[in-house]
């Protein structure tokens, strides 16, 4: 009779160790994490969140709303922060330019819209899309921190890297306005 050896077979070992980085994601580093969700499967969308269009000084555009709703969905954030974050920027105007030059309903810099692969700007869809997809990315540098990744989007995620969210005035004045907004809007005020 053969004698059973304790030792697992080498294909066991191989699996565990690939599984158990992926299983360990909330106990890794910030930078681990960000690789393993790069890596991972892409999560499904929560639950689809209703855009209120009602709460603004300057009417929404049923046009425009649709679109912060499906750009919303595509990057899995909340369309009522994205459609603050248009107003704050634009008062929904698609032709607004920045003295910085800055264009469109979200204000894409044109260094970011190319990143972003925004070749018109003044393209609402466009800009909608791109302007959540990098909000999707500050969201994701800073670990779902909403107030950091609004301050990165407003200052840059290297400004806020080093200074922190009060990396300037303007960004401190920029978040303050659209989390008062926003949690207005949440708390239906």
């Amino acid at each position: 009779m053969r004698q059973r050896s304790h030792e697992f077979p080498a294909v066991l070992v191989l699996a565990v160790s690939l599984l158990l980085p992926a299983l360990s994601i909330e106990a890794a580093t910030p930078a681990r994490r960000a690789t393993l969700r790069k890596s991972a499967p892409p999560k499904p969308p929560s639950a689809p969140k209703k855009l209120d269009a009602t709460v603004y000084p300057v009417a929404l555009p049923k046009y425009m709303g649709e679109i912060i709703e499906a750009a919303a969905t595509e990057y899995d954030v909340d369309p009522n922060l994205v459609a603050r974050m248009a107003y704050r920027e634009s008062r929904f105007n698609p032709q607004a330019v920045s003295r910085l030059g800055a264009k469109g309903v979200m204000q894409l810099v044109p260094r970011t819209a190319k990143y972003l692969g925004v070749t018109d700007p003044f393209d609402v869809r466009q800009n909608i899309f791109g302007g959540t997809k990098y909000l999707r990315e500050m969201l994701d540098t800073f670990d779902g921190d909403v107030e950091m990744a609004l301050a990165g989007y407003n200052a840059g995620p290297t400004a806020v890297k080093k200074k922190g969210k009060g990396a300037t005035q303007e960004a401190i004045e920029y978040v303050a306005a659209i989390l008062k907004d926003y949690k207005a809007g949440l708390l239906g005020q």
